[in-house]
């Protein structure tokens, strides 16, 4: 192994070590802070059923104290502490099961429609972005600006009912409810993309500006003086020094649109973590929005890390131990 080869993966390793440490004490702060909001902003999962005038006040009292309800909150965060240092997140009162098995498949769920959002953002941001940095001002670059104003501005919740108006309208409703991996494909592809809107007004602006300026340098200017042909120049000279900013915002939005999906979600009918933390939030099932919140929180420090690793592959100066 070279020397290069083993500092760089010495140095990656050191990173990685850290942002995992730094990672599990942020996580324990936001699981703590989010405890002790939703114990004063008071009721709990069994505050819903004293509207039943069949339950007895004895049921209610035998179900704070089999779920550990009547116990100190101190208490319960650290009951909740150790079982998740054993794996177990907890046991879910509206679902009356594990809050991992709930979990899971929500979470595979979200994180398909993250990863779509994701690439339709990516492939349209590039592919139109690095057009419009080759010819400043023309009508290109001007489809661009417009694009990025028009998606920055367009809530998410409306984009979404007018996707329902439209299949409501079109052949493609029947085709999106039908089974098979067609009609899954159907039902991933708009939510995805109405989640991507502004990422693609974020990505597509910094696409621009990013190509533009690496294409303005003087080494640019000395390749095309050369001869060298318009794609090798992008993709050999141009793209790894425009990849810089790219990179953070993809890393920071996978997180972002994680946590973000809700109203997507839930207008879309997705079975994701959006949709899942509704019912948690409007049945106050503790344990199922705990996990929710410790499973987004983590999704946003794994986009953060990704994204350290990344920068750190693609830009030599950033790979000194200082920075780390």
């Amino acid at each position: 192994m070279r020397v290069g080869e083993y500092h760089l993966r010495s140095g990656m390793l050191k990173l990685i070590l850290h942002r995992l440490l730094q990672g599990t004490l942020i996580l324990l702060i936001i699981s703590f802070l989010v405890f002790v909001l939703l114990a004063s902003s008071g009721g709990d999962a069994v505050s819903a059923l004293q509207t039943n005038q069949q339950t007895s006040e004895q049921t209610l009292a035998t179900l704070r104290h089999i779920y550990g309800l009547d116990r100190p909150l101190p208490v319960r965060y650290a009951i909740w502490l150790s079982e998740l240092a054993g794996g177990n997140l907890g046991q879910s009162f509206y679902f009356q099961s594990s809050v991992g098995s709930i979990l899971w498949p929500r979470l595979l769920r979200t994180l398909a429609l993250t990863v779509a959002a994701l690439a339709i953002a990516s492939l349209l941001a590039f592919s139109l972005g690095i057009a419009a940095a080759q010819r400043t001002g023309s009508l290109m670059d001007r489809l661009c600006s417009a694009i990025i104003l028009v998606s920055a501005s367009a809530p998410r919740l409306v984009l979404a009912i007018l996707a329902l108006s439209f299949l409501a309208r079109t052949t493609l409703a029947s085709s999106a409810t039908g089974s098979g991996a067609g009609a899954w494909l159907l039902r991933l592809v708009l939510p995805a993309f109405i989640l991507s809107v502004p990422l693609i007004a974020l990505l597509l602006a910094q696409t621009r500006t990013a190509f533009r300026g690496a294409l303005e340098t003087e080494f640019i200017r000395t390749a095309r003086a050369k001869g060298l042909p318009e794609r090798l120049i992008l993709l050999r000279h141009a793209l790894r020094p425009a990849l810089n900013p790219l990179i953070t915002t993809l890393g920071y939005s996978f997180g972002g649109l994680m946590s973000g999906s809700v109203v997507v979600e839930q207008v879309m009918n997705w079975p994701g973590l959006g949709q899942l933390s509704v019912i948690a939030v409007q049945s106050r099932d503790v344990a199922l929005l705990m996990g929710i919140v410790l499973v987004t929180s983590a999704a946003v420090l794994i986009g953060n890390l990704i994204s350290d690793v990344l920068l750190r592959l693609n830009d030599p100066r950033l790979r000194v131990e200082k920075s780390i």
